[in-house]
């Protein structure tokens, strides 16, 4: 299983984001307002979820494990679930910011976040099967679709430290949300693009038989681009990982998430 690990804690400016919970201690729970995300150091945290009115555990977590992520990468403030301290537990706490300040210097965790968040959601979608009831699983509040999709391949956005995952088959859109359709594609660059230039219906990434292509899916974008070449309209071309995938002014970079992790 991936794990998260974050180097040189005891020596350097980590260390102020050190924070400790005793055992027993509630760390968030489900539908608290945060802004920060959590990754374990020692100890051990239970993730549980309210399902009708039971309390239900999605998971027990460890030493390089990582969660509150949505909060980060959803910019939703409300918790999805809580999460308690099995024993004494020690967390690095961090914001956005803080995360993407790690993410510039280390790209490649946030390919190890993404491979474990596809797993936890496998994970969920097994352990939902075992809660029972659609009417217990109906009182769930439903996630946004980008949630929803099972990675094979994720596009880092380094300034900001968003990632967005891409799906396993098939096609994902990518562009920005539309208000007069209400329309939102799979990879929405609204809050990255605040000077529009990114088309509503921009360009499509297609995973098939093992390869990625990306075409635009528009011909009145204002460009595409992959490692600084601009692409034809509607003509498909094929992706690698660690390639630079710019929409008009939002670069994006692609890295392709390793069979096992």
């Amino acid at each position: 299983m991936p794990k998260v690990r974050v180097s040189g804690v005891e020596n350097n400016k980590l260390r102020e984001f050190l924070h400790h919970f005793e055992a027993g201690s509630v760390i968030f729970r489900e539908g608290d307002l945060g802004s920060e995300m959590f990754i374990i150091q020692r100890g051990h945290v239970r993730i549980s979820l309210k399902v009708g009115t039971r309390e239900r555990e999605l998971a027990v977590l460890e030493k390089g494990d990582f969660f509150g992520e949505i909060a980060l990468l959803d910019e939703s403030p409300a918790r999805s679930a809580t999460a308690t301290a099995i024993d004494d537990v020690e967390v690095l706490e961090l914001t956005s910011r803080d995360l993407d300040q790690i993410l510039r210097r280390k790209p490649d965790i946030a390919v190890r976040m993404m491979t474990k968040l596809s797993e936890r959601l496998r994970e969920a979608n097994r352990r939902f099967e075992e809660f029972g009831s659609r009417e217990e699983l109906s009182a769930l509040t439903p996630a946004p679709a980008r949630q929803g999709i099972e990675a094979r391949a994720v596009l880092f956005h380094a300034s900001s430290g968003r990632l967005f995952p891409l799906r396993a088959s098939g096609d994902t859109t990518l562009g920005r949300h539309d208000p007069v359709t209400g329309v939102t594609p799979d990879v929405d660059l609204s809050a990255l693009d605040p000077e529009r230039t990114v088309s509503r219906r921009h360009a499509s990434i297609t995973a098939l038989d093992d390869k990625l292509t990306i075409a635009e899916t528009s011909a009145s974008t204002n460009g595409t681009f992959v490692n600084g070449t601009k692409l034809e309209a509607f003509e498909p071309f094929t992706l690698a990982s660690g390639d630079s995938v710019q929409l008009a002014l939002v670069t994006l970079r692609l890295h392709v998430i390793p069979d096992g992790g």
